[in-house]
């Protein structure tokens, strides 16, 4: 037996786990059940740190304010603010408001590559399935209160 073995023993080995991970969904992906348009635009929309988004305004704080940044015609800052308005809407279970907001943001600024997520929410099918899952996202990765 020659010492080589030990490198070929090693890259199946290596193979192996790589295939492991390949296999291996993510909770969004898994929620999503194939639906790669959702997906897509779900993982640009959920809030991953809500504590903090929360803090910097509430919804109606942030309609105020991407109003104002629309009369400025600063449309970038006024798409920020429309679509983080839409993703507490969406954490709340706002359908209305998802669609709504989500809609404002890809007017406002329709250079954004990423419009195309914000008109699939703004339909009322997909922006009802964007909130049955953002719900049952945040109820398996929100950290318990004591």
């Amino acid at each position: 037996m020659t010492p080589f073995n030990i490198f070929r023993r090693r890259k199946k080995e290596t193979e192996e786990i790589a295939e492991k991970k390949v296999e291996e969904k993510t909770l969004l992906e898994e929620l999503c059940k194939g639906d790669n348009q959702l997906l897509r635009a779900m993982s640009r929309t959920l809030l991953l740190n809500l504590e903090m988004t929360k803090k910097a305004g509430e919804v109606d704080a942030r309609i105020e304010s991407a109003q104002e940044f629309e009369k400025k015609q600063d449309f970038l800052k006024a798409r920020i603010e429309y679509q983080v308005a839409g993703e507490l809407a969406l954490y709340e279970g706002n359908t209305a408001q998802v669609q709504k907001f989500f809609k404002k943001a890809a007017e406002v600024d329709p250079t954004y590559p990423n419009k195309d997520a914000f008109e699939f929410l703004a339909k009322k099918e997909n922006a009802e399935k964007a909130v049955a899952i953002a719900k049952e996202y945040y109820a398996r990765t929100a950290e318990p209160t004591y």
